[in-house]
């Protein structure tokens, strides 16, 4: 169920969206065919978050074709024209350079890339959000992009979901294999993206149903298992209103971060 300005949307209206994206219908109709509520209080913020929804299926259909490498994080790599490689395998953006140059670069020049799948997430949203709000704006937010896990994101806050059923496109999902091999923890679980029609892009697995995923998994399952990998309810999201806001211009006054091996204060 979509409310936006108080006003209940209906799923019949999902082809005005059209316009924003490709994909932006479809998220429309899941959004307010689904048992979740989704409110906004104006159309503004709802065009905002179907737009970066929008954005982060592109995004995952553009690093599938970049050339990027599944790497563990201590085998990770990275231009070091635009980023500084970390002993914990993250990518910290060098001094002076661009966010959105270093973020595109991995889309541009991804075979001199290697990174693992939450690392790949990350980068999904950030160039989801690249492709949604003006470039200066996310230079200004962003002079500091450390790229690892799901840590050291201040300025791009993700929220929890429990229980999300079917999900909308363009959440990050999790498929759990909790009778991984010992030999192969890598594959202990997938991290993928809703690209909607039981679609789904992991980093290293491609692009793949449900089903196919499952299969993948269920073969580095240790001798004698009897539990199947499976997708688990809960969905990762940006807090799409705080990044709307962020891109009016919001000030980030008096936060201090850790990015990589620097600390900033703001």
């Amino acid at each position: 169920m979509i409310i936006a300005a108080n006003e209940q949307l209906l799923s019949e209206d999902f082809s005005s969206y059209s316009s924003i994206g490709r994909f932006a219908a479809t998220i429309y109709r899941a959004m307010a065919d689904s048992h979740e509520w989704f409110a906004f209080p104006t159309k503004a913020e709802l065009n905002f978050e179907i737009k970066l929804r929008n954005e982060t299926i592109e995004a995952s259909y553009a690093l599938l074709e970049s050339g990027a490498s599944f790497a563990t994080f201590y085998y990770s790599e990275c231009n070091d024209y635009y980023w500084t490689l970390t002993g914990d395998g993250g990518f910290e953006l060098k001094p002076g350079v661009p966010a959105t140059q270093a973020v595109n670069d991995i889309f541009v020049n991804g075979e001199a890339y290697a990174f693992e799948c939450a690392t790949a997430m990350m980068i999904i949203f950030y160039k989801a959000l690249i492709n949604t709000i003006p470039n200066e704006r996310f230079n200004e937010v962003f002079q500091h992009l450390y790229l690892w896990d799901w840590q050291n994101h201040p300025f791009f806050p993700l929220r929890n979901v429990p229980g999300v059923g079917a999900g909308i496109p363009g959440d990050v999902r999790y498929f759990k294999n909790p009778d991984v091999s010992p030999q192969t923890p890598q594959w202990q679980g997938e991290n993928v993206v809703d690209l909607a029609d039981d679609r789904y892009y992991g980093h290293g697995i491609g692009i793949l149903a449900a089903n196919q995923i499952i299969t993948e998994l269920n073969k580095f399952r240790r001798p004698g298992a009897m539990t199947s990998a499976f997708l688990m309810r809960n969905a990762t999201r940006p807090n799409y209103l705080s990044l709307s806001a962020l891109s009016d211009g919001t000030q980030t006054d008096g936060i201090r971060i850790a990015a990589g091996t620097s600390f900033y204060s703001f």
